[in-house]
């Protein structure tokens, strides 16, 4: 199934296609019945067949039914057209932080409160045990109200559940995922999702991304084995307590980043208030409030082939969502 601008198929009038990434064409419709603007979701015709990825967005309407949080696109239905498995959500009439930090980060204050909603509803996606694993700055808009909505739901799943997950295979756009999701974990929990805000936060601090390069192997190469630059040596502006948080939300050990989304929120809401709790939130990070860098990792010609060659051989599918 394919719709085209102006075509109804069922209650549904087609207003245009929103995306067209390999998880589904996103198409922006109407809904004949009530009159509200949606976004509606359908395999593209070429891949229908391929009981991956239907199991995929069975898996993700599955998941968004869970799923209700101001912070969260909201789901409407799901039903078939024409034999066709289609999801119904809340069409997101707002920039994405992609879009919004094209031209430079935002100012901190900004930032902080856009992440503190990421993390608000990631909270209770991983409360309910799901880990989103894809998430983007492509996959969160902020309205004119400042109001976030965090979607992208096509590669959450329960972090119990190691179906559709192969050992050797990176799930997710390199520039966002996890060093352990680099290296193919298929048992990831919410620490995972928790690096990615790390990186969302970083880019909208600064516009730019901690890790990125001309190649996946590059990028991968570098998630793996590169500290990144603190924001503040690219944004003057931010604070040492905020770079402090979002270097630890960085950390390529899951044991050394925040435990949870609520005490990354916390961290985040403490900067976001007040002098004495900015203090406070700081040296909470460390015993002497000055964290030492993990050591740096650094892959030589000879270690970048190798992975290379590791990618290629483990069939590695990298999944970028947009």
């Amino acid at each position: 199934m394919s719709f085209t601008v102006n075509q109804v198929i069922g209650n549904y009038e087609c207003l245009g296609i929103i995306d067209k990434p390999k998880a589904g064409v996103t198409y922006k419709v109407r809904n004949r019945a009530t009159g509200e603007i949606e976004s509606l979701r359908a395999l593209p015709v070429a891949t229908s067949r391929d009981p991956e990825l239907a199991e995929r967005l069975l898996r993700e309407i599955r998941i968004q039914t869970r799923l209700s949080h101001p912070n969260i696109v909201e789901f409407h239905d799901a039903f078939e057209i024409d034999g066709r498995l289609v999801m119904t959500t809340e069409f997101l009439e707002a920039p994405t932080i992609a879009e919004v930090c094209r031209d430079g980060g935002l100012p901190a204050g900004r930032a902080i409160h856009c992440m503190v909603q990421v993390l608000d509803g990631l909270e209770q996606a991983h409360e309910l045990g799901i880990v989103h694993r894809g998430i983007t700055a492509e996959h969160v808009t902020i309205a004119a109200d400042g109001a976030v909505k965090l979607s992208g739901f096509d590669l959450a799943k329960p972090a119990s559940d190691t179906n559709l997950t192969r050992m050797g295979t990176v799930a997710g756009d390199p520039r966002y995922i996890s060093p352990e999701q680099v290296m193919g974990q298929a048992n990831l929990d919410a620490r995972a999702d928790l690096y990615s805000v790390g990186v969302l936060l970083y880019q909208a601090l600064t516009g730019k991304l901690p890790f990125d390069g001309p190649n996946d192997i590059d990028i991968l190469a570098a998630q793996m084995g590169s500290d990144p630059r603190p924001p503040s040596s690219l944004n003057p502006a931010i604070s040492p307590a905020l770079d402090q948080v979002v270097l630890k939300a960085l950390k390529k050990d899951p044991n050394h980043r925040f435990a949870s989304a609520k005490e990354f929120r916390a961290a985040l809401a403490a900067i976001e208030s007040a002098e004495p709790p900015v203090q406070q939130a700081a040296t909470s990070l460390s015993p002497d409030s000055h964290p030492q860098p993990e050591p740096r990792r650094r892959f030589s010609p000879l270690m970048l082939g190798v992975l290379a060659a590791a990618i290629v051989a483990a069939g590695i599918l990298w999944l970028v969502i947009h």
